[in-house]
């Protein structure tokens, strides 16, 4: 078996946590921190420029003036977190500050046998990779992310054709919390041809949080949308038949979803913009369809004692009048979590801290490693006896999903393991998931959700970093993925 490569990805899962009994306002003096230390100093750029988002993902200012005409986007860290903008002063946005995701690469006949999906904005995901040149019809790699798009809608007229799918945001409205904070997911590959390789998925939009201890002024605009699918630039599919015609642009890669912005201060004016809106089409028919390419819309939220902003937002934001802690340590840590890894991949321990690149591996397994490999996950503060699903998903061939043995251990740790066989000269794809009921006794612990209690856990991960645990409850308060989510890419 060939040396792998390695990275660990989130599909986050779960319900926002809103932690109502831990935090309380001064109703009369309406006095609200953003909890910024200040130590980044006044941020004035005089032209367009990139911050590199640090390994925390904050950034403490003391005030924040973006002048018009100035562009701000960021550079991901390492760890792919969301953007935190926290500052003791005015937040000032009359230029643009953008989170946006990147587009997907177009059909193509030349260079790279297959086409990287887009990237996400910070905290966004990827798109998937359009499909290998060489074979006709070869399968692309879906979006990443809860919402992600899949791989493909198919348009049959006069033949069949293949659009990668848009990605969606991938919460429940009932999510208006955005806590956790995270980005859109990516779009679809779209499949190849024997000439031809397939265009790639859009990235997510990113998701930023901004917050102010004293007001928060948009004549500008803050963007996180979605990137646009790769498109088909070579070939047209046009013919008529039975009195109309039809015209498609086919083989297409999926947009991006939008992403997510939280404002909060106390006071939040002006009119501006806000936008968190999926990539367009990349695909389209005459039939009026957009092929079911472009992405879905994201989340805005708005946290303010006062509210005077009068600008545009897609989506409409929602709103409160009570603005939430946002500051490091808004969100005191809770004990005994639970968390889910990768243990190890045959005889290689996986990394607690991957670096999450192709370019240097994480993991190698040595030559002369034989099919099936096993796969040991580690578990705490899960119960015993749950059953993991492991998915494995080759990039050219079909996934296969696997059953781990009951886990075993105690609560506070636990492993459970599986054989997987893994396909030859290929990257594939792991997941692991499960989804718990908490023990009463534990659940009991955990502070009060919108004012319901906590019956059952998911957990998720950032790049390189542990578990991040996100609760739901029996009412239904819930993101689209009800299971949690590891992802490792071989």
């Amino acid at each position: 078996m060939k040396s792998n490569k390695v990275f660990y990805q989130i599909k986050l899962g779960g319900v926002g946590l809103l932690l109502l009994l831990l935090w309380s306002f001064n109703a009369e003096a309406q006095v609200y921190s953003s909890g910024s230390t200040g130590a980044d100093g006044a941020f004035a750029p005089t032209s367009s420029m990139s911050l590199t988002v640090p390994s925390s993902g904050i950034l403490n200012f003391t005030t924040v003036t973006i002048p018009t005409g100035v562009t701000v986007t960021f550079a991901p860290n390492t760890a792919n977190t969301t953007v935190t903008i926290l500052a003791t002063g005015d937040v000032n946005i009359a230029g643009t500050i953008s989170v946006n995701g990147s587009n997907g690469l177009a059909l193509s006949s030349g260079g790279s046998m297959v086409n990287a999906g887009g990237i996400g904005g910070p905290g966004g995901f990827p798109g998937g990779s359009g499909g290998m040149r060489a074979a006709n019809n070869t399968a692309p790699f879906d979006g990443e992310g809860p919402g992600g798009g899949t791989c493909c809608y198919i348009f049959q007229y006069y033949g069949t054709w293949y659009f990668g799918q848009g990605g969606s945001y991938g919460a429940n409205p009932s999510f208006t919390s955005l806590i956790p904070l995270f980005g859109g997911s990516g779009g679809s590959g779209g499949y190849s041809s024997s000439s031809y390789t397939g265009a790639s998925g859009a990235g997510g939009g990113g998701a930023i949080l901004i917050s102010s201890s004293t007001q928060i002024v948009i004549s500008g605009s803050i963007t996180a949308n979605g990137g646009v699918g790769g498109k088909n630039t070579i070939w047209q599919i046009a013919g008529c038949g039975g009195g109309s015609c039809y015209y498609d642009y086919s083989n297409t890669g999926g947009s991006g979803s939008g992403g997510a912005i939280r404002l909060v201060a106390p006071t939040i004016s002006g009119t501006g913009s806000l936008q968190a809106v999926g990539g367009g089409p990349s695909g389209y028919t005459l039939y009026g369809s957009d092929a079911n390419t472009s992405g879905k819309p994201g989340m805005i939220r708005l946290e303010a004692f006062s509210q005077s902003f009068t600008g545009s937002s897609s989506p409409v934001p929602y709103t409160s009048l009570t603005p939430s802690p946002s500051g490091t340590g808004s969100n005191p840590a809770l004990a005994n979590l639970p968390a889910l890894t990768f243990a190890s991949i045959g005889a290689v321990p996986a990394p607690s801290v991957p670096g999450g690149s192709y370019s240097s591996a994480d993991v190698n397994l040595p030559q002369g490693t034989t099919n099936p490999v096993p796969v040991t996950l580690a578990a705490s503060n899960i119960p015993v006896g749950t059953v993991f699903t492991v998915r494995l998903i080759p990039q050219f061939a079909s996934s296969t999903s696997y059953s781990t043995s009951a886990s075993t251990g105690t609560f506070s740790s636990s492993t459970a393991s599986v054989p997987v066989t893994f396909p030859s000269g290929q990257i594939s794809v792991l997941n692991a998931y499960a989804s718990f009921t908490l023990p009463v006794q534990v659940a009991a612990l955990y502070p009060l959700i919108d004012g319901e209690p906590v019956d059952r856990v998911m957990v998720a991960a950032n790049y390189g970093q542990a578990s991040e645990v996100t609760f739901f409850t029996k009412s239904g308060k819930e993101m689209k993925a009800d299971r949690l989510f590891k992802e490792v890419i071989f």
